[in-house]
């Protein structure tokens, strides 16, 4: 007898979404963003898409208006942290402070942001 055919319980429950049915910001699905800024689905979700939207103009910005072939995952962290800082310093207002005395500052674009998108290389001295 030929062995049976492996089926899983619930076709509907194993199938994938179509990529055209995941919603991409600049470099990411609200998926990754989900992973590494965990209240970010607490947003507006107009909001959501205003801050990384804006968040990966900038860093193409930063990248010389050139969009990286191929996106790298250091390019995705890159956004959503970016898409962050940006949320942050509309909360903390003109002070550029959050959290009261000893507060964080938000700067711009966070230098460890910009290393993300342009990594800095080994240089090599003569002795």
């Amino acid at each position: 007898m030929p062995a049976a055919k492996a089926t899983a319980p619930d076709e509907a429950a194993t199938e994938v979404a179509e990529p055209d049915e995941v919603e991409v910001f600049g470099w990411v699905t609200l998926e990754e963003v989900e992973r590494h800024w965990t209240t970010a689905l607490d947003l507006d979700p107009e909001d959501l898409a205003l801050h990384l939207n804006s968040a990966h103009q900038q860093c193409v910005a930063f990248l010389n208006d050139r969009e990286p072939d191929p996106v790298l995952d250091r390019h995705k962290l890159a956004q959503i942290m970016q898409a962050r800082a940006l949320y942050r310093s509309l909360a903390a207002g003109s002070g550029d402070q959050l959290g009261g005395e000893d507060g964080v500052t938000v700067f711009p674009m966070d230098w460890t942001v910009k290393n993300l998108l342009r990594p800095k290389r080994a240089r090599r001295y003569l002795r």
